[in-house]
């Protein structure tokens, strides 16, 4: 049968695309090769979905506990009827024999979940995240996913206490050493205990849910974040030579280890250990992203010089063992010297020590000397703290976001929040599920701290009002709103008049793509410096609802008549505030821009530039009904209508006109 789905037009075929489920896109993708271009290309990503193996011969896509497809491959080809596709040009008999769950047959199978996996992985863009290796799966799989993809979360090792079922020792060794996931999970049953000398294995994560076999000295030579073993009973005494190894800077990774003990014995375990009990809480980092694991109340080993903090305590039958950093030691110095210390750091400095602790918060908030020339930019993902050249961006990544590298815990309103500060390019990382209130509580702890406001707010296409009227109702004044659109997307229709409508701020800069038929009826809005850089729908009517002090437009090209409309509406007291007006013109039409003006020309009147060399004199000139002049000429394509202040004479100081 043909196919006739893409003989519709693109946005109707994508949209038909974006409504199968992932099974149905597998099975339209195999009828052609453009089919499973077209496919990959439009269909929408699906977020933290990957792939994970059952042995050599299964596999799933999806989540780990509702796979969107199940590929189960077998050698025993049925007698009966089946369907075939085509995979790496070769027909492949399958069967689907549940809605999700589909059998392909190969003459060697695991060959086919290789050629499989290749194909989902590709069309779905998903890797292999984790693998369940059984005592007959040999070592090959696991070798073939790890040579074809840089990482690999996490490999189990499994097997039940049948003797036919279990791993030989030498082949559970072979399996781990070769293995190169971030976290090992040893929940296997051997033959014989297994004998590993000077284990020196690196991940991540490793666990021993069943092994006997293992030993202290296995542990002191893992070189991993976290550990668990709940397979072996270890002694106390046991475990204080593990505090001691650690203390010497062995293990020095370890963020956490939990074990069993065989007996609980605080003498024991504190035997030449300086430990003082604890009633503080500490969140210790785990080996998985954004992931903390409270110990409430602890015994805190004493004196350690590696500049970590360490702790254990006993639970339910388990010894838990903790590191963290350890605390700031700057305010442990006389007061005069650390107040010299904090007011000879900039602004970033500052920034960054307050993240330590509340007390470090507290302190610099107290003892910094006032700056103020720091400026603050925020936008509902980002805040740029500025100071003189000295600067820093603190981004929210969203809930999803990939990102490794955030793993040191800091204190922001005195909530624990993971962090990543790249001294590099100066930006520091923080990730909250809704990231606008990352950003709203990154701007409560530094406006505090510096007792400063927001200067300007960023707005792009996608924030809405939500984020500008929090800073507007929380700061009786906002200087700045810049509306912006990046590369090609365009502001929703609705989105940028609530924008403009509902913005409070001195100025506005609008700099945003819009659909050709946006338009806003009776502006009547209130700015000190109105800015419109992109923007055809501006009018001369909205132009005479501006309360403004300074008007620019640079997009929109208005008829000498449309000027001349405006003038007239100033002559009869419009726009009293106004001092300057910048607009780009079409045509240069005197007629129909004097028709109706008593205009004279002036050279007497001057306008001089910050920025401009030269003096520049020459207006036409008309008089408001008080008796104020106002001043207009051409200038390069562009329009210019000025008022003459009443104190400075012939003389006009404009120290932000810009010639463009």
């Amino acid at each position: 049968m043909v196919f006739h789905l893409f003989r519709f037009p693109e946005s109707i075929y994508i949209d038909i695309i974006n409504t199968m489920n992932p099974c149905e896109q597998f099975f339209t993708s195999l009828c052609s090769r453009k089919a499973y271009s077209i496919i990959k290309t439009n269909r929408y990503e699906i977020e933290l979905s990957h792939i994970f193996t059952e042995g050599n011969v299964e596999f799933g896509f999806g989540y780990y506990h509702t796979p969107f497809l199940t590929f189960i491959q077998s050698s025993e080809i049925p007698d009966r009827e089946s369907k075939e596709f085509i995979i790496d040009r070769n027909s492949i008999r399958f069967e689907l024999k549940e809605e999700d769950v589909v059998t392909t047959y190969w003459a060697e199978p695991i060959v086919g979940t290789m050629k499989l996996i290749e194909y989902v992985s590709d069309l779905f863009n998903v890797g292999v995240n984790f693998m369940r290796i059984h005592f007959d799966s040999g070592d090959r799989l696991m070798k073939w996913v790890q040579s074809r993809q840089k990482h690999l979360d996490k490999v189990q090792f499994d097997s039940n206490d049948r003797k036919e079922n279990r791993f030989t020792p030498e082949q559970l060794k072979n399996f781990i050493m070769g293995c190169e996931a971030e976290s090992i999970i040893l929940d296997a049953y051997t033959t014989e205990p297994v004998q590993i000398q000077n284990f020196q294995k690196k991940c991540k994560c490793f666990c021993v849910f069943i092994g006997e076999w293992f030993t202290l000295e296995n542990l002191m030579s893992l070189d991993c974040m976290e550990i668990w073993v709940t397979g072996k009973q270890f002694s106390s005494t046991e475990m204080n030579r593990f505090f001691k190894h650690w203390m010497r800077g062995g293990s020095p990774r370890l963020t956490l280890l939990r074990v069993k003990l065989d007996n609980y014995n605080e003498k024991e375990l504190m035997d030449g250990i300086d430990v003082k009990w604890n009633m503080k809480t500490v969140n210790v980092c785990t080996s998985e992203e954004v992931s903390t694991f409270p110990f409430h109340g602890l015994f805190e080993i004493q004196k350690t010089i590696n500049g970590m903090s360490a702790g254990f305590k006993f639970k339910n039958g388990l010894l838990y063992f903790g590191v963290w950093p350890s605390s700031f030691n700057l305010f442990r110095l006389p007061q005069l010297a650390f107040m010299n210390i904090i007011n000879a750091m900039n602004s970033t400095e500052q920034f960054l020590t307050s993240l330590c602790s509340r007390k470090a918060f507290s302190i610099i908030k107290t003892y910094r000397r006032r700056s103020e020339n720091i400026t603050l930019i925020a936008s509902d993902s980002f805040l740029d703290i500025a100071q003189g050249d000295k600067w820093i961006v603190s981004y929210q990544l969203g809930p999803f976001a990939e990102s490794s590298n955030l793993r040191e815990m800091v204190t922001i309103n005195g909530e624990s929040v993971f962090s990543y500060y790249d001294r590099e390019i100066a930006k520091f990382y923080t990730r909250y599920e809704e990231p606008i209130f990352g950003t709203m509580e990154i701007i409560e702890h530094v406006t505090n701290l510096f007792g400063s406001k927001i200067d300007t707010v960023v707005i792009d296409n996608h924030s809405g009002t939500q984020f500008m009227n929090w800073v507007q109702k929380r700061q009786r004044s906002l200087k700045k709103v810049e509306i912006t659109s990046y590369d090609s997307y365009q502001f929703k229709y609705e989105d940028l008049k609530n924008i403009i409508k509902e913005c409070e701020s001195d100025s506005i800069l609008l700099n945003a793509l819009h659909s050709s038929t946006f338009k806003i009826q009776n502006l009547n809005k209130k700015f000190d410096i109105f800015d419109c850089r992109l923007g055809n729908w501006i009018t001369v009517d909205n132009l005479m609802t501006l309360d403004c002090i300074r008007i620019t437009v640079q997009e929109r090209q208005f008829m000498c008549a449309e000027l001349n409309r405006f003038i007239k509406h100033w002559i009869q007291g419009g726009s009293p505030r106004l001092e300057v007006l910048r607009v780009a013109s079409v045509d240069d039409n005197e007629q129909e821009l004097f028709d109706g003006l008593n205009v004279f020309w002036n050279i007497k009147k001057v306008v001089v530039l910050a920025n401009h060399q030269d003096p520049i004199n020459g207006f036409f000139e008309v008089v408001r009904n008080d008796g104020i002049t106002g001043g207009f000429q051409f200038f390069n394509d562009f329009f210019w209508f000025g008022v003459w202040p009443r104190d400075n004479g012939d003389l006009l100081y404009l120290n932000s006109f810009k010639l463009w």
